[in-house]
């Protein structure tokens, strides 16, 4: 469907409010309704405003620009006033839309918003624009300008192929590239060339992505392709959107895309856009399209480095500023090629910079930001980073953090690595601070923006096991909800299945890996214990195995360790230790440390508080009346002493971590 506007410049000035001027737009409505009932199915037309000496109408239907020209024609001469048409163009259905709202004196005709195919959009808001043949580009050397070869072999094909009207067309498109600009301007660019060999009707283009589509209630791709019949559409699909709250649209918005695209294909063109590298979306495509459409697919190619300079050169002139070596030494000697819309950040970044260096000197020597991949922020990152020991630890954990931010960037330039699996296991002895990490770990991805929550849920066996059969997945599922958005800290996971193979042990696995599955995009698991149960742990069920990303391990702490984590719990007490104090520590550490499971952090928090429990009892001795603040915060060697060491029986009760 196509709408013309005509604005005609009357000889006579009308007065709709006169006697006369009310019978003129009488007989005026009547003639539109007429035409209308004559053409239907064809052309319709009404006047959207008649006031002294301007009058305005709209012709819609189908055809080429000189089926419209003879039809602006003849719906002016049955209207029978005297004037002259100043001015005709092709307007959208949003323009329609709106014109139709306004009051005329000339009643439009019954039912004219269904004659022209808009009555479905009268809730829905189009994303479009008119292409002319009058702004053509010379498309092949648009094509090769932009180093997409591929378009410049259909621009051949395109101008070897001229018709004397519109019959259908022969095939369809698929267009990659990672700039939204430049990708409609090219599509604009292939619509002009296809109209001027009457291989398209029309130009208008109507845009539509998942976040429109949503907007629509879904119906908006079929009230589309019933509007815009003669011209073309525009499906553009991003997968770095997944995480958006658009994500699940995508996959019913190509399937009724590909629906409609099928059954108008010979007479609407369709233009899918992918982001590049988006494989998996293009066999979608094909999937859905049942090789009943030729799609035509116009990649970017990524350019050498003696036709980046030349691009980057070309620019520079564009702009007229001087080409320079700081230009070309943007470019990094390491990459053998880029994408165009990679170059123009190139250039950009140099113009900006040009400009405040060269014509507002005074901006010279201010600090600019610059976006990169960094290392776990926030005050969760920081604490990690000040506790003792635990090195290997962190640099796990701030590989994951790179690695998931940089999983958006990813996205952000439509390459799809899959969807990675974030869940983790801690293994190592109690008191190595695996429940401490897990804590600091749900925080700093909340603060890295890796999880919307960031709270950790910590279960264990009673949690998640129920007392009959088939009472444990229904509670294992409501202890992912409680964590969704956060962290799942499940303390000695293996206890699950430990010694219980058959329908406990089985029921719980199998629901913990499809619960990890469903919310792997939000849920974070990790799995904690000794470092040879959990391994069998992990035997019991391969599918669990493939789900954990990250293993990392809690080492014992040394007797040097162990003392730095005595100073800083005092720190964070506003105590300190003598010298004599820290040297009888380091004894018992040295002892401590060759006994089986002695405790790590626990062993250092038990020993602290019986040395607080024996600094009490020294200090009520003496006189308080004139005691000091050095010596209410100073433990001494003798308030030192040897804890009593947990049996093992008693051991595996006790919480992980400190």
């Amino acid at each position: 469907m196509r709408y013309y506007e005509c604005k005609i410049k009357l000889v006579n000035s009308i007065d709709t409010r006169s006697d006369e001027g009310r019978d003129l737009c009488d007989d005026l409505a009547v003639k539109c309704d007429d035409y209308c009932e004559k053409n239907m199915g064809k052309f319709c037309g009404c006047i959207t405003y008649l006031r002294r000496t301007e009058c305005v109408f709209i012709i819609g239907g189908n055809g080429s620009n000189k089926d419209f020209e003879t039809e602006t024609d003849n719906f002016w001469n049955l209207l029978g006033l005297e004037g002259e048409i100043c001015k005709k163009k092709e307007v959208s259905a949003e323009n329609v839309k709106k014109s139709l709202r306004n009051r005329c004196a000339v009643d439009t005709p019954d039912d004219i918003e269904e004659f022209m195919k808009i009555d479905a959009l009268r809730y829905a808001r189009l994303d479009e624009h008119i292409v002319s043949v009058e702004n053509a580009v010379d498309l092949e050397e648009y094509a090769n300008k932009i180093y997409m070869p591929d378009l410049a072999e259909e621009a051949s094909r395109i101008a070897k192929s001229p018709l004397d009207r519109f019959i259908g067309h022969p095939v369809h498109y698929l267009i990659e590239g990672n700039d939204t600009e430049r990708t409609i301007t090219t599509i604009d660019n292939l619509v002009s060339a296809l109209m001027k060999e009457n291989r398209l009707e029309s130009g208008r283009i109507i845009f539509i992505d998942e976040k429109l589509y949503c907007k629509c209630h879904g119906d908006l791709i079929e009230q589309a392709y019933d509007n815009i019949s003669g011209g073309t559409v525009m499906i553009s699909v991003n997968s770095s959107r997944k995480e958006s709250e658009f994500a699940d649209y995508s996959e019913k918005m190509i399937e009724d895309a590909c629906r409609y695209a099928l059954k108008h294909k010979n007479d609407t063109l369709t233009v899918f856009n992918l982001r590049r590298h988006d494989v998996k979306t293009e066999e979608k495509i094909a999937v859905h399209l049942k090789n009943e459409i030729m799609l035509v697919n116009f990649r970017e190619k990524a350019v050498g480095l003696d036709d980046c300079k030349n691009y980057l050169t070309r620019l520079a002139e564009e702009k007229q500023i001087k080409v320079t070596d700081k230009l070309f030494e943007r470019l990094d000697g390491s990459v053998d090629a880029y994408y165009i819309n990679e170059l123009d950040e190139i250039f950009n970044d140099h113009y900006n910079e040009y400009i405040r260096t060269n014509i507002f000197p005074a901006y010279a020597s201010c600090a600019r930001t610059e976006r990169k991949i960094d290392e776990a922020e926030g005050e969760a990152a920081d604490e990690l980073a000040e506790m003792i020991g635990l090195d290997n630890v962190k640099s796990v954990i701030s590989k994951t953090v790179s690695f998931f931010k940089l999983d958006k960037v990813y996205k952000e330039h439509g390459i799809n690595i899959g969807n990675p699996a974030r869940s983790m296991i801690f293994t190592g002895n109690p008191g190595t601070a695996k429940t401490t990490v897990a804590r600091l770990v749900a925080r700093i991805y909340r603060d890295n923006g890796l999880l919307p929550k960031g709270w950790l849920v910590e279960v264990g066996r009673s949690e998640l096991v129920g007392k009959y059969v088939g009472w444990t997945a229904p509670t294992i599922k409501a202890a992912f909800k409680r964590a969704k958005g956060s962290v799942l800290f499940i303390d000695e996971a293996y206890s699950l299945v430990d010694d219980r193979d058959g329908l406990y042990g089985d029921e719980a696995i199998n629901t913990i890996v499809q619960e990890m599955e469903n919310n792997r995009d939000d849920t974070v698991v990790i799995f904690a214990g000794y470092p040879d149960k959990m391994e069998k742990f992990l035997n019991k069920n391969p599918g669990l195995r493939s789900r954990i990303a990250f293993h990392v391990d809690f080492p014992d702490y040394n007797e040097n360790e162990l003392l730095d984590i005595l100073r800083l719990m005092l720190k964070n007490k506003s105590m300190q230790l003598t010298d004599e104090a820290a040297e009888k520590a380091m004894s018992i550490f040295k002892d401590a440390v060759k006994i089986h499971d002695f405790g790590n952090g626990r062993f250092v928090r038990n020993l602290l508080e019986s040395a607080i429990m024996n600094m009490s009892q020294r200090l009520t001795e003496k006189d308080l009346s004139h005691i000091s603040d050095t010596l209410l915060t100073t433990l001494e060697a003798e308030d030192i002493t040897m804890p009593q060491m947990i049996n093992a029986a008693e051991n595996k009760q006790c919480r992980i971590g400190f």
